[in-house]
């Protein structure tokens, strides 16, 4: 995610980097009845208008751990900087983690 961006940030840009430059790319035309569209791709089978409330939110996928300790191993430099190895836990401190259950029952 870029700091400071917002679903309305998100449009703008849209807005500037492709509107009037790419040809798929347009501005929707409002229509009775349907949800508020703020842009539209022409796709093969037609024009699809896409809304941009809580589109970051939704498209945000996180990377699994697995995947981000593997790139803070790769040999590729930019790979390993940008994903640094986690520091390992402290496992001195007394009582150890405890083992969290879903389901409890209290009697």
């Amino acid at each position: 995610m870029f700091p400071k961006s917002s679903d309305t940030t998100f449009k703008d840009k849209l807005y500037s980097q492709h509107l009037g430059k790419t040809k798929a790319f347009e501005k929707p035309k409002p229509a009775k009845g349907k949800a508020e569209a703020h842009f539209s791709l022409v796709h093969y089978a037609g024009t699809v208008d896409y809304n941009i409330t809580g589109w970051l939110e939704k498209n945000k996928d996180p990377l699994n751990d697995s995947v981000c300790q593997l790139y803070g191993k790769s040999s590729v430099k930019l790979l390993s900087a940008l994903y640094p190895a986690a520091p390992p836990e402290d496992t001195s401190k007394k009582g150890g983690k405890k083992k969290g259950g879903s389901m409890q029952t209290v009697s």
